[in-house]
């Protein structure tokens, strides 16, 4: 065992006495937590917010489409509507 390690204990038993075990464990085990926190970060928080970027990008650009697609619709629709008119007036206004 080191010097370093030895001083490390001796640090971790005067801490213990002077808090208590309860505390030295929590300690331990939100270091442990905070550590195990910073490993997912770059394995699986960063690539699920790219993905999840991406998706939304494709999304937009869907939405957007439809959203084009639904306007030539209602464009296509209202001249139907105009072209059923005029032949309606043009049938009505030939009955005696």
């Amino acid at each position: 065992m080191t010097q370093q390690t030895s001083d490390a204990i001796d640090v971790g038993i005067r801490i213990a006495r002077e808090f208590g075990f309860p505390v030295v464990m929590v300690c331990i085990l939100l270091f442990g937590l905070r550590e195990a926190a910073t490993a997912l970060h770059h394995t699986v928080v960063v690539p699920v917010v790219e993905s999840h970027s991406t998706f939304l990008r494709q999304t937009t650009a869907t939405l957007e489409g439809l959203g084009r697609a639904q306007e030539k619709q209602a464009e296509t629709l209202r001249e139907l509507a105009d072209g059923q008119r005029e032949i309606r007036d043009a049938v009505v206004g030939r009955q005696p």
